[in-house]
């Protein structure tokens, strides 16, 4: 198989922001082999009027799902369509500058079987990649930490296609966000290190919940109750006992941060649900999991 490179996007209210995004894509990827696939979870907003508008038709496949089967899912449709050896994981709300794509191919081509992690400028920082953290369990990396990411961010990720599939994919149940940071536990646990690649794209961050008190409240619950989901999931038993404590203290500690937002109750309601449904999550990956051996060779670890 050619090296060559899948730009998968879901798409969820994403039609405004789409129409800005996409001609940056396009223009990025002149002369290059790069395809598009789409999954689109909220189809009436007219995305596929502004692929259509963008690109020719035998370039892109357009995959509508209007009962909206979350983030995790949609990615892991659409790099099951795609036929590239590699696939770049990206948000519609992230500008490509012109020479983007053609430094993304330059660095698969150094190094094909690792994946990458694109940085993202948004909310006045810069960030690469997923970073371990005591108090939410996982972040965006700071792009000034020295040691490489723990894994790629779904936001601008490069996979290889087969590895992303060996690996499962993303875990769907966590619907959206996390479901990176659950996979990026899983590689680094099996032995399977990213790069971080010296470039940044603008990213608006947060498009599909912005002024929706409703949204808002489920970005609230998801959060809550995957960070239990993730630890129960990846983390070997002697550091889940450890984790488990250091992430109740960390809850209150966030509890006060939902009362100020007026989410506390969806917060809690993620907490339960986090606890209930642990059991089933950890039983659903019968990989390799993250221990204290993996923690300490990922903070003791710099770049080079």
């Amino acid at each position: 198989m050619a090296q060559e490179l899948t730009i998968v996007t879901v798409l969820y209210r994403s039609g405004e922001m789409l129409a800005e995004t996409l001609p940056t894509w396009v223009r990025s990827a002149d002369g290059l082999p790069v395809r598009f696939v789409f999954a689109d979870n909220w189809p009436a907003d007219g995305c596929e009027k502004v692929i259509a508008g963008c690109l020719e038709h035998d370039r892109y496949e357009y995959l509508p799902d209007s009962s909206n089967p979350g983030f995790a899912a949609g990615c892991n449709r659409a790099v099951a369509s795609a036929t590239t050896s590699h696939v770049l994981l990206l948000n519609p709300d992230v500008w490509l500058p012109v020479d983007a794509l053609a430094r993304i191919h330059t660095a698969i081509a150094a190094d094909p079987g690792t994946p990458i992690a694109v940085g993202l400028a948004m909310h006045g920082g810069e960030y690469v990649g997923i970073d371990v953290n005591p108090i939410s369990l996982f972040i965006d990396r700071s792009a000034t930490v020295s040691r490489a990411p723990l894994g790629p961010s779904g936001g601008a990720a490069v996979f290889p296609a087969d590895l992303f599939r060996r690996f499962e994919g993303f875990y769907e149940h966590l619907f959206a966000w996390g479901e990176d940071a659950d996979l990026a536990f899983r590689l680094y646990a099996s032995g399977l290190r990213t790069r971080g690649l010296d470039l940044v794209l603008p990213h608006a961050g947060g498009h599909s919940v912005e002024g929706d008190n409703k949204l808002q409240g489920f970005r609230a619950f998801l959060l809550a109750r995957n960070r239990l989901l993730v630890a129960s999931r990846v983390f070997t038993w002697p550091l889940l006992l450890v984790a488990l404590p250091i992430l109740a203290l960390a809850h209150v500690a966030l509890a006060a941060r939902r009362v100020r937002q007026g989410l506390l109750r969806p917060f809690l309601r993620g907490v339960g649900r986090g606890l209930l449904e642990g059991p089933a999550a950890r039983r659903q990956w019968q990989g390799k999991r993250f221990g204290f051996a993996c923690l300490f060779s990922y903070l003791k670890v710099r770049r080079a």
